[in-house]
């Protein structure tokens, strides 16, 4: 019986137009009035999940992140979290300034760049929230652990600044990609399927009582990690090949058709 749903939001839970259908949203309630916990999991910081959180009225905490991070946005506590040390992360940024890619950095709250660029505000316009601009380089801007750093660019550049930057930095970072031109930068060690296992410990939850659902590079751990890992149709192979189950595509509402399965089935319960 599944007690836990973990879900990734950007082509898996959201629409193109990075909103939650109707039919997925009376699905999330359904599953929850049924007794599962429900759980998002992004890459993204608190204040681009919180609307989310709110409409869906979701009932675990959240994994941020990329799994830096385990919030419970209910009641402002933070269950674990595991940041970029201020030293490293100024030590990546001075490389991706060499390299001439585009990024940004997240401490607890907010996040910053350098200048505002096209890149920039397409990034704002699919998470609604605006970037801080510091007019100066990153790495010297810098203070304090960072929760992540995001590099944006072109699919070629950004796989070339990955193989660079792992050559560099062969420990003590880890560098995922969420979706083709991002490239996700946290401590070692950290990943989603980290954190779902975090989260479901301090719920007291069997792993093989979790649902995970996802698409990308940065899922990958997470629908591993889960006894119910379900990847997206048009998820990267290594979610599929992880996957007990595969839904339809994130714009068929493909969430939506897996959960309404399980609730004719009968595979949720109160915990």
């Amino acid at each position: 019986m599944i007690q836990l749903i973990a879900t990734d939001l950007d082509e898996t839970l959201l629409d193109d137009a990075s909103r939650i259908t109707p039919r997925t949203l009376r699905a999330l309630k359904a599953v929850m009035a049924a007794g599962a916990g429900i759980s998002l999991s992004s890459g993204r910081m608190a204040e681009a999940m919180l609307p989310f959180a709110e409409e869906i009225g979701v009932n675990a905490p959240m994994i941020l992140f990329n799994g830096a991070l385990v919030y419970d946005h209910r009641t402002g506590e933070t269950l674990y979290a595991n940041a970029l040390p201020e030293k490293t992360a100024k030590q990546v940024a001075e490389l991706l300034e060499e390299m001439d890619v585009y990024f940004q950095i997240y401490p607890a709250s907010g996040y910053y760049c350098r200048e505002i660029t096209e890149t920039t505000r397409s990034y704002v316009s699919r998470i609604r929230v605006p970037c801080q601009p510091v007019h100066e380089p990153l790495s010297r801007w810098m203070k304090g652990d960072m929760q992540k750093l995001l590099a944006i660019s072109e699919v070629e550049k950004i796989d070339k600044a990955r193989e660079r930057l792992q050559q560099v930095f062969p420990k003590g970072v880890s560098f995922m990609k969420s979706h083709p031109t991002f490239l996700e930068i946290v401590a070692e060690g950290i990943d989603k399927g980290s954190a779902l296992r975090e989260l479901a410990g301090k719920l007291g939850i069997p792993m093989e009582n979790v649902m995970a659902f996802g698409d990308g590079q940065n899922d990958e751990s997470m629908i591993a990690a889960a006894g119910w890992g379900v990847a997206m149709e048009n998820a990267t192979e290594g979610c599929r090949a992880a996957a007990r189950i595969v839904a339809p595509r994130y714009d068929e509402d493909g969430v939506a058709q897996v959960l309404e399965k399980g609730l004719a089935e009968g595979w949720f319960q109160r915990g």
